[in-house]
């Protein structure tokens, strides 16, 4: 076993060469100044509760959002109804209850009036004017949600679940035993395809004379029964359980019935032990409650759906995401201790890699993971994957685990060298193979093909890692194999990326071999393999001023002509357009302040991490952190904005991450029984006292310092073995003292630190404290170093629009004077097969029949054309409530002058579809995520909805109608001789809004694509009506 242990201490020595991790005590830095006194605080040792982190909520509404650390979470309105269609409760990533209504004496509790909502880690409560108060708790473990109601003024009580579906006929509705019991009549049964609770079960605890009342409609929601009970205390406990039989609900419902108090009791608990198993204080209480906050956030994020993982983000990325879980890993689990969760992370992901020797991802690990599909469409996810190995055996000492996990390191290096790997040795991948990977309808929105900057700098990492784990493990010749590609990567990267003229790194190679110059983050994962210190201190003062402000670092320099400022900016641009174009990612601040801190920033670096602060304690969701922020506020705002994911697990870990590796300064090796400690505390958090887990040892560190002294305790609370540790204290003159001490079990060691000497006091008579000054690099390049302020250009590009007219929605809902109808034909029910075969994706959110259309009406005056689509049904999921629909797309082609081969015969957005000569057509309009005409591919006009419109929505799920208006001047010839072609598929947007493409087909369903394609040469489309007898031919 020794052998192993020096052999893994052989892998630090590859991280402390290249700067991946701070593990050296003679990497130091200067400028701190400090303001506490020098005597450990006894405040900073007593235990958290969870009543320290209250959160009041008034005058306005924050989002709430709780997990069962299961496969559930419940997301609303602190004072408020919600307000979009992502909220509700949710298990196995489909919504299972939209909401409910509670009516007191027949009068409904209206959230809108709520005065005060208190919101703790665990649950929340909201204050009613009338004096209800209410109490909202999602149970650990058990897909079961509590809401109790105290000081009750009234004995009758009626409450309501709520459901998106409005037909009473949909549901099968049984009262049994004082409880209600609620299912949908095409989900009876637990399947592949739809892996969620069948039934919904609700009773009334602490009520009587309980029995079924009427429906009930809120707004878009509805109940098709309600229970109405009589009180005989001013209390209530509104008890809602989901299950996959009538009989497995009703016992969920009285087991959690009998036990509401211990469960809540139980799940406080659970969360004060992960705040005191990984004990923080500092002088600074308000970063400490957000810390707290931020790791019992993550904490939630961590589930157990199907496997162990971690939700990438809530609402939306209620999945497994490979890059996202590994980039979280350590902020997530290792600096808190929780081992457990961190090895069967990886085991999950291990389990999922790609095996087949003929696929062209040989050896990747997954990039997202669902309830129903895999993809391995990234490139990083695999890199970051061997680091987290890396990092968990660093923490854990758990080197039988780096022996089992070796097998799949080595495919994923054989693989990518097989498959990926080009003569420079540089990791070649595609357009949107990158964490950058948003795509829309012309393809990826921030193409970094063939060559990223950062993917080569983590396929250097993972051949390092991997080296140093086959030469742990006795296997010297790949060892040596995989070190000399690393070199000659790291050779050619020099050559070809850095630009020491310009102060950058490229941000990646075109396939053609050109560089791309873009000013991105990217170039941050890349600084720790730029050969030369002074090369990267000025690059990174080239990223801090081009891209760090103080609320985030920016996915691209305003000064960029494809800068976009503001996620959301419809109709102008979709928002996928901006999603790596511009706007802030909130995790980035993670690696850019662990190297401002690591040039000597750390005061500068606290500025960034200030705002992170606030926005976890009193911005947006309360207690967490969103995945984006717009780059600058929006016109006669103070604040950017508020995007994407309320809570992102990255972001969260990234916070939590360099709290501990760059302020506190940890790093741990515990194969080797090693701890180093070189903080750099910035002014607003000058003393601090925490734990570290390091294998099974568990020691509490404090650090104080002002000006030229510091002060560092190390005290043992769970050790076996001797602890090597190994310190590092900077002073404010440029200078340092650096020394190294053994801990053994039990003990505690007081260093009292100035220039001249390291004064010891400590419980252990065999103490010996080594310690020497150090003369500290200093950056003067960066001396007057500050962030960049937004600006939003005049005349920016994209705040301009496209170049053709952009209709609103009065425009697309103008209705018709004297108009007529030219056409109306019904079709089949039942057709929407395709050619026969074809099934729909396998998503639970695509109802059946909502790609079967039914009736199809052309109508119009002088000014305009109206067209109506009956549908069997229609999808909508809540998304996009502008919509009114959505995973439906139309395509209408229109011959408007009647002659044979005078039009185009191609339906576009990937239809893979072929008209007849006799129908090719002039004029088409696409309808998806809004409305757009074409004429020979050139956009005449497009609609895009914008929030608002779902006042007037362009369809009607509950009715299966989609309807709209255009103005006749985009159209040629008479409206009465025009002959149309109506093709229906799925609707794929590429996860960005927008008008869409038919989704394809393939020859098997999968969560997102069809199935039953027979022939490469099979469309898209599912259903087709013409309006005359003839048919069109598939291309």
């Amino acid at each position: 076993m020794k052998k192993a242990y020096v052999a893994f201490h052989h892998m630090n020595t590859f991280f402390r060469m290249y700067s991946l991790h701070r593990l050296s005590p003679v990497i130091l830095i200067a400028s701190l100044a400090f303001a506490a006194g020098c005597s450990p605080s006894a405040s900073r040792e007593r235990l958290w509760t969870l009543d320290e982190l209250e959160v009041e909520v008034t005058d306005t509404t924050r989002e709430v959002a709780y997990t069962n650390g299961a496969a559930g979470f419940y997301y609303t309105e602190s004072n408020a109804p919600q307000r979009n269609g992502w909220q509700g409760w949710h298990s196995m990533s489909v919504r299972i209850l939209d909401d409910y209504q509670v009516a007191i004496d027949g009068k409904p509790l209206d959230r809108s009036s709520v005065h005060l909502a208190r919101v703790w880690p665990h649950q929340f409560t909201r204050a009613y004017p009338q004096g209800v108060q209410e109490s909202v708790t999602l149970l650990d473990s058990v897909d079961a949600l509590v809401v109790e109601f105290d000081n009750i003024s009234g004995d009758g009580f009626t409450a309501a679940p709520l459901f998106s579906e409005a037909d009473t006929s949909q549901y099968i509705i049984v009262e049994r035993d004082g409880a209600l019991l609620v299912a949908l009549r095409r989900h009876l049964h637990r399947t592949p395809r739809e892996d969620f609770p069948v039934w919904i079960g609700m009773t009334v605890a602490g009520g009587s004379s309980i029995r079924r009342g009427d429906g009930v409609r809120n707004g878009r929601h509805f109940a098709p029964a309600s229970l109405d009970a009589s009180l005989s205390e001013d209390k209530a406990t509104l008890l809602f359980v989901a299950g996959d039989t009538e009989d497995a609900t009703l016992t969920a419902l009285k087991d959690v019935a009998g036990r509401v108090s211990e469960s809540i009791s139980l799940r406080k608990a659970r969360m004060e032990r992960i705040l005191n198993e990984s004990h923080f204080r500092s002088s600074n209480e308000r970063f400490d409650n957000a810390l707290a906050w931020a790791k019992l956030s993550i904490n939630s994020l961590i589930m157990r759906q199907g496997k162990r993982g971690i939700f990438a983000g809530l609402p939306w990325f209620s999945n497994y995401w490979g890059r996202d879980t590994f980039i979280s890993l350590p902020g997530a689990t290792l600096v808190t201790g929780n081992f457990d969760d961190a090895r069967e992370i990886l085991e999950s992901f291990a389990a999922w890699q790609m095996t087949d020797p003929t696929s062209p991802n040989e050896g990747r690990i997954p990039n997202l993971v669902t309830t129903t599909s895999t993809s391995y469409n990234t490139t990083d996810g695999t890199p970051w994957f061997t680091l987290g190995v890396f990092d968990y055996v660093k923490y854990s000492g758990d080197t039988a685990f780096a022996r089992k996990m070796f097998p799949v390191l080595r495919l994923a290096i054989e693989g990518a060298l097989r498959h990926r790997v080009d003569k420079e040795k540089f990791l070649t991948h595609g357009d949107a193979e990158s964490w950058m990977d948003a795509v829309g309808q012309e393809g990826p929105w921030s193409p970094r093909g063939n060559r990223a900057n950062d993917i080569q700098a983590l396929w250097y990492r993972q051949l390092l890692v991997s080296t140093a784990f086959a030469e742990a493990l006795g296997d010297r010749a790949t060892a040596e194999r995989w070190h000399a590609i690393a070199q000659e990567l790291l050779y050619n990267f020099q050559e070809r990326f850095v630009d020491p003229d310009s102060n950058i790194i490229y941000d990646h190679l075109n396939i053609d071999g050109t560089p791309d110059p873009s000013s991105r983050p990217n170039q941050l994962f890349a600084l720790d393999i730029v050969a030369e210190t002074d090369i990267r201190q000025r690059i990174f003062g080239t990223i801090t001023k081009s891209l760090v402000y103080e609320h985030g670092v920016a996915s691209l320099s305003q000064d960029d002509p494809k800068f976009h400022p503001y996620h959301h900016h419809e109709p102008y641009y979709v928002q996928d357009a901006a999603y790596h174009n511009g706007i802030v990612w909130t995790w980035l601040a993670g690696a850019w302040i662990k190297s401002a801190v690591e040039f000597g920033q750390p005061n500068l670096a606290y500025r960034v991490t200030e705002n992170m602060v606030g926005q976890i304690l009193e911005r947006g969701a309360v207690g967490t952190l969103s995945e984006l922020l717009d780059a600058a506020p929006h016109p006669g705002e103070i604040q950017p904005r508020l995007s994407g994911t309320f809570s992102q697990a990255w972001s969260l870990a990234e916070f939590i991450r360099v709290a501990y590796h760059s302020y506190l300064g940890v790093s741990v090796d515990a194969p080797n029984n090693q701890l180093w400690l070189i903080p750099q505390l910035p002014h607003r958090l000058n003393a601090a006292t925490f734990d570290v887990a390091i294998g099974r040892t568990r020691v509490r560190i404090s650090y104080e310092g002002e000006g030229m002294k510091g002060r560092i305790v190390v005290r043992s609370l769970k050790q076996d073995t001797p602890l090597s540790v190994n310190f590092g204290w900077p002073f404010a003159n440029a200078r340092g003292r650096s020394g190294s001490f053994l801990l053994r079990p039990g003990k505690t060691v007081d260093i009292a630190l100035t220039e001249a000497s390291a004064n010891t006091t400590s419980d252990d008579p065999t103490i010996n404290v080594e310690s020497e000054v150090q003369f500290l690099t200093q950056f003067r390049a960066l001396a007057s170093l500050d962030l960049a302020r937004p600006h939003v250009r005049p005349n920016l590009q994209s705040l301009m629009g496209p170049g053709y007219p952009l209709l609103s929605n009065n425009d697309i809902q103008r209705a018709l004077h004297n108009g007529h109808t030219i056409v109306e034909r019904s079709d089949p029910i039942g057709d929407d097969r395709g050619p026969g075969s074809y099934a729909y994706p396998t998503t639970p959110h695509l109802k059946p029949g909502s790609l079967d259309l039914t009736n199809f009406r052309v109508a119009t005056d002088d000014s305009v054309v109206q067209f109506d689509f009956q549908f069997r049904t229609l999808s909508d999921p809540g998304w996009h409530p502008e919509y009114g629909f959505q995973l439906t797309y139309i395509a209408v082609a229109i011959d408007t002058d009647h002659k044979a081969g005078s039009g185009n015969r191609d339906i576009g957005h990937n239809a893979r579809y072929r008209l007849p000569a006799d129908r090719a057509y002039e004029r088409i309009v696409y309808i998806g995520g809004g409305v757009r005409i074409e004429d020979r591919g050139s956009v005449l006009a497009e609609y895009l909805p914008v929030l608002g419109d779902e006042h007037r929505p362009l369809g009607t799920a509950s009715t299966g109608t989609i309807s709209f208006s255009l103005p006749t001047q985009y159209f040629g010839g008479r409206p009465d001789t025009w002959r149309f072609t109506v093709l229906v598929g799925a609707q794929d947007d590429h996860g960005g809004a927008g008008i869409g493409d038919f989704r394809s087909v393939e020859a098997q369903a999968g969560e997102w694509n069809g199935g039953g394609r027979r022939s490469p040469e099979d469309s898209n489309v599912y259903d087709v009506l013409v309006t005359q007898a003839e048919h069109a031919h598939k291309k």
